[in-house]
């Protein structure tokens, strides 16, 4: 019950952090660019408090069996893929919205799309999702990365307490949404910039963009299944230990 405290008050103290990041985490749409690694870093500080509070039993004689844990052996297997490849997704994204981006008119790199359209024509589209955005999301993401990595060595490292193995496996079901909220966020945002800057470029074809379009949409199917995750609990299940 304590652990599923800590796990509740880090998702209420990431709306917060969201909702604050939005408003006030800089211009021309960084602040909701930022938003979702907000959010996950609360989440992942409630998941990591919760493992913190775990002692292990006192008393006169103590025993303790000789295992191995992974903390691999504890993360849900379908989910875990499906936010590995979104986050893979995103880095081949930021990469390519990174390498066509041009500086605006106010000199800020990355912000518009420009494309020779004829041999003296030339189109630009903005806002671009370049380098502007791309360059500090990815430093963003991957401290993340690595926080929800640390996070997930402690789950496996403490101290075996009661029904271990299901609280374990909740509290890295709970990191590996968190991760996957904070990739599928701003994938989502940047396909659907990218996308909708690429259809009105006339010169262009409409496919690339309508693809971008189609997998923003489905970065919002992953947002809502890392969001089931995180609010519905696991079960348990039979056979508590951990091949």
């Amino acid at each position: 019950m304590l652990m599923r405290g800590w796990r509740g008050a880090g998702v209420l103290a990431g709306l917060v952090a969201g909702a604050v990041v939005m408003q006030t985490g800089g211009s021309l749409g960084r602040g909701a660019l930022f938003a979702a690694p907000a959010f996950s870093a609360c989440v992942l500080a409630g998941v990591l408090g919760g493992e913190l509070s775990v002692r292990p039993a006192g008393g006169p004689v103590r025993t303790a069996a000789v295992e191995v844990r992974r903390a691999r052996d504890y993360l849900p297997r379908g989910l875990t893929r499906v936010v590995a490849t979104a986050a893979a997704v995103l880095a081949v994204l930021l990469v390519a919205t990174t390498a066509a981006g041009n500086a605006d008119d106010m000199g800020r790199p990355g912000r518009m799309l420009w494309v020779a359209c004829g041999p003296d024509v030339r189109e630009g589209r903005g806002p671009w999702p370049g380098s502007y955005y791309s360059v500090p999301l990815a430093i963003v993401v991957l401290a993340g990365l690595v926080a929800a990595g640390a996070v997930l060595h402690r789950i496996a490292a403490r101290p075996r307490v009661g029904d271990d193995d299901t609280t374990r496996r909740r509290s890295a079901r709970a990191v590996i949404a968190a991760v996957g909220i904070m990739v599928a966020l701003p994938a989502a945002g940047v396909s659907a910039v990218a996308g909708g800057a690429i259809i009105g470029t006339s010169c262009l074809p409409d496919a690339g963009g309508q693809a971008l379009l189609a997998l923003a949409a489905a970065q919002t199917l992953l947002l809502a299944w890392c969001g089931a995750a995180l609010l519905i609990p696991a079960p348990a299940r039979a056979g508590s230990r951990p091949a």
